[in-house]
């Protein structure tokens, strides 16, 4: 039995890559349990074979006595170690796996995980440079997005003069920075617009805070990739905590040239730095400058640089889950050889 563990309750990058994981090893019809609260589960698409339970009964629901436990947030990891406790206790032979999606927020955070995932047996990182979180965590070729149909971007002319960003109203994101940018790109003839996604951190005073700034730029609702056109302009202001960060990688594949600060793997992600660029996180005048370079290159260019950044994401989708979902098939088979 493999069972993924994720106590969250609303949709971020984690529980993409949760919904992909699930697909994949539902191809197989792995004997795959869900341990995630049922609001959680409500925002992700659960293969139908899935057995599904809340956290607190996971103990009666996973019942094999050969169990892999993959831990899918750092939020979880506490729990996932307790809950093998009791798994081996009860008899089961039990493999505990995490997976590493972003970066604490301070060093106190940081030297905490450090120390709980010492206790893992394994960890797996969604981008290399998480192994400093651990030195030993598997890295397979770095998180990409899955890509389940093929991007058609069309041959004439894609340019908008249209800037966007969505993301969660928490500190981490930097959307407080925005309000300034967007002032100065209104002023040059763009049109610039902001959704807020739902937060994590659920600080209400930066919220409100937020709502307030960005009034003249605020759209209502959730958004998603399906929001951008091909060549839009997506800003994506992260001050830290972002790994991967797929809402960049999502915009690219659609042909979207992509402005975002410089944390995780964002100056990485075109290694000829076509359809992105990138500042200094936190910074108006460095995020104000990668935007206006952007605005002053060619249009025949900027096509050029949307359709090579599309190409090169499409290349690299679905590795990362190719290369996991084998990972925990095999541990799955070698911990059932434990338990016989």
């Amino acid at each position: 039995m493999i069972a993924l563990v994720d106590p969250y309750e609303v949709r971020g990058g984690g529980q993409v890559v949760l919904e992909e994981l699930l697909r994949c090893l539902g191809e197989e019809r792995e004997d795959l349990v869900l341990v995630m609260p049922a609001t959680g589960r409500d925002c992700i698409n659960v293969p139908a074979q899935t057995l599904v339970c809340e956290l607190d009964e996971a103990d009666r629901a996973i019942t094999s006595k050969s169990v892999v436990l993959v831990s899918n947030a750092n939020a979880s990891h506490l729990y996932t170690l307790r809950l093998a406790r009791r798994l081996r206790a009860s008899g089961a032979s039990c493999r505990t796996i995490a997976i590493l999606h972003n970066y604490p927020k301070n060093k106190l955070r940081e030297r905490i995980l450090k120390v709980i995932l010492k206790e893992f047996d394994q960890a797996i990182a969604v981008e290399p440079g998480l192994r400093a979180l651990r030195g030993d965590a598997i890295t397979p070729s770095w998180l990409a997005t899955p890509q389940t149909e093929e991007v058609m971007i069309s041959a004439g002319s894609l340019r908008q003069r249209t800037i966007k960003c969505y993301a969660r109203p928490d500190r981490s994101k930097g959307l407080h920075i925005l309000p300034a940018v967007f002032r100065q790109m209104s002023a040059l003839g763009y049109v610039c617009e902001v959704a807020l996604g739902e937060s994590l951190e659920n600080d209400r005073s930066y919220i409100k805070s937020l709502e307030a700034s960005l009034a003249p730029w605020l759209v209502e609702g959730l958004r998603g990739p399906d929001w951008l056109n091909p060549g839009d302009i997506f800003v994506v202001p992260s001050i830290y905590g972002e790994a991967a960060c797929l809402s960049a990688q999502e915009a690219m594949s659609k042909g979207v040239f992509v402005v975002a600060s410089r944390v995780g793997l964002m100056p990485y992600l075109s290694p000829t730095n076509q359809g992105i660029r990138t500042f200094q996180a936190g910074s108006v005048p460095s995020a104000i400058a990668a935007l206006t370079d952007v605005a002053a290159i060619s249009a025949e260019e900027f096509d050029d640089e949307c359709r090579a950044a599309s190409s090169q994401i499409a290349s690299r989708s679905g590795r990362w889950y190719r290369e996991v979902t084998e990972r925990l098939r095999r541990e799955h088979r070698e911990v059932g050889k434990t338990a016989s």
